[in-house]
Order: C-alpha cells, then sequence, then structure tokens
C-alpha cells in the first residue's frame, strides 16, 4: 500500500486560538487573496481569487476556535509555464487545525489532502504554501497592531 504524501506545513505564533481562527475563516484577505464572502459557518461557499486565478471551496468542518476545513470545488488555476493544472486542486481539501501552545502561543497546522507530489503543480504550490503561511499568515497574527486589539 503506498503512502500519501500530502503537503503539510506549521507555525507557532504568539496570538490566541480565536484570532488564529479569524483569520482563517473571516479575514482571509489581509494574509492569502481576495475572498468573495467570509467562510464564517459550515456550508459557506466562497471563492479567493488573485485576479483572473481563483479557488471556490465550501467550508466543510467548521469546530471555532479549533479546526476549519475547506474544499476545493472549482478553480481556474493558472501558473505561468505549467500545462494541465487549471483544475488541480478541485477535490482537494485545505484541514486547518489551530492548537494553544505554552507561553501565549497557537501552532496552526496546514494539511492540504490531496495535493501531493504527482500534482504537475506540487513543486510551486508547495513553495507558495510556504510563504503565504510561514511569511504572510505568520506576520499578520504576529503584527503588534493586531495583537494591541486583543482584549
Amino acid at each position: 500500500m503506498k503512502v500519501q504524501e500530502d503537503y503539510s506545513t506549521s507555525i507557532q505564533v504568539k496570538t490566541t486560538a480565536g484570532q488564529a481562527f479569524k483569520a482563517l475563516s473571516t479575514e482571509i484577505d489581509a494574509w492569502w487573496g481576495t475572498s468573495n464572502r467570509p467562510a464564517d459557518q459550515l456550508g459557506i461557499d466562497f471563492t479567493v481569487a488573485w485576479g483572473e486565478p481563483w479557488y471556490q471551496f465550501k467550508v466543510v468542518e467548521y469546530v471555532e476556535p479549533n479546526r476549519i476545513t475547506w474544499a476545493c470545488t472549482d478553480a481556474n488555476q493558472i501558473i505561468a509555464g505549467l500545462e494541465g493544472v487549471q483544475k488541480e486542486w478541485v477535490g482537494t481539501q485545505m484541514q486547518w487545525t489551530i492548537r494553544e501552545m505554552p507561553q501565549g502561543m497557537v501552532e496552526i497546522t496546514l494539511l492540504h489532502q490531496g495535493l501531493v507530489p504527482a500534482f504537475i503543480c506540487y513543486d510551486f504550490c508547495s513553495a507558495t504554501w510556504d510563504s503565504f503561511v510561514q511569511e504572510k499568515l505568520s506576520s499578520y497574527l504576529a503584527s503588534e497592531e493586531l495583537n494591541g486589539n486583543e482584549t
């Protein structure tokens, strides 16, 4: 039996589980792409776009503030130099897990179930996820302005 090697990444950041969940549900625009609506309840369909490329998702798990899962239901993925990637994410799921750690830290793990090395886009998509999660999401959650608004 062959083990599937789904893409996964984790970050640890000083924030709250509630704020991390908010970033993954209602503040996607702040760190990823332009979202047409918040992913703020189970069953919601939402689209994240960067101009012509876009992905449509359905929230298939919503356990505030610990887990949210987005299932990709349609896509117009465009990656310069790569053919056959337009719908490659359709049927994959982004499973986000939030876990409180000691000293006010939170660990956020993304498992992109179905994004595997056999995908044409794997190298590009995994590097892009690394950038969005490890840099943009992490910086957004760690920002002094954001944490200054915590009560």
